[in-house]
């Protein structure tokens, strides 16, 4: 192997390394849905659903045709852990930043428990979650896309 084509190779793979994280390829026709304390990118026909403000969180519903995905955000850290989910029938996924850590938590038979997200403050009691349960193929994947959009408002 000679040496410039070792020398791309790694120049590439440190490059990749360090780039910047991008938003999630969105497909047609998604639109952002603006939801009190955070934003959310969703397809065309999901729609959010306020059941209004509880003591100590914000709760409501995002629904499609065929699902229901419910939320709360407290800042008390009152938010579902998605901790009661087996790792035996379920795929787990921990990210973090500098801010946040996440949890993404999905079946690993499509159709079969929980699709859902946590996502937790580095420096606060804030947290965060999103699940549905027994989603269809189409809805765990747009489900699993939208969880990338989430921001929150400050």
């Amino acid at each position: 192997m000679n040496r410039f084509y070792l020398f791309s190779v790694i120049l590439a793979l440190l490059i990749g390394c360090t780039s910047a994280p991008h938003a999630p390829e969105l497909p047609k026709g998604w639109r952002q849905l603006n939801v009190g304390p955070f934003k959310i990118t969703v397809p065309p026909d999901w729609k959010f659903e306020d059941p209004g403000q509880q003591e100590d969180s914000f709760v409501g519903q995002i629904t499609g045709p065929n699902l229901m995905l419910s939320f709360d955000c407290s800042s008390m850290g009152y938010a579902n852990h998605l901790d009661d989910e087996d790792a035996k029938t379920h795929n787990f996924k921990i990210d973090t930043n500098g801010n946040y850590i996440t949890k993404t938590i999905w079946p690993k038979i499509t159709g079969k428990g929980m699709t859902g997200i946590f996502i937790h403050s580095r420096s606060s009691n804030f947290d965060f979650q999103m699940n549905g349960y027994d989603l269809s193929a189409k809805d765990e994947r747009s489900a699993l896309i939208a969880f990338k959009t989430i921001t929150f408002n400050k």
